[in-house]
């Protein structure tokens, strides 16, 4: 991977659960890290849910290895928020990470 591909900065957050004066359980997210990563547009469509057209727009998002990064991560890079779909360890190497991401825009 050549540093210089590497030119959004994107955060890394984790999802966590806390129970609040009610003891309704919400999630909330945590920033675990900021880190330098390449996005690459991958495909788009548009989803109708419940009633309403919304865009999906999937993205392969490379980020230099990091331990604890899966499908329940997201990334966010300045007012989008990736979903991440899948994680995959290029080669088994722990030198950088492929996550398949889905954006998605109302």
């Amino acid at each position: 991977m050549i540093a210089g591909q590497l030119r959004h900065r994107v955060t890394v957050q984790s999802v966590g659960s806390t129970v609040d004066d009610y003891g309704d359980l919400s999630n909330s997210w945590s920033t675990d890290a900021s880190v330098w990563a390449s996005i690459e547009p991958a495909s788009g469509s548009e989803q109708d849910l419940a009633g309403e057209l919304s865009g999906v727009v999937t993205h392969k998002i490379k980020i230099r290895y990091r331990s604890g990064v899966t499908s329940n991560s997201r990334l966010v890079f300045d007012s989008r928020t990736f979903e991440i779909e899948s994680v995959r360890n290029w080669q088994e190497r722990n030198v950088y990470l492929e996550l398949l991401c889905k954006e998605v825009t109302t």
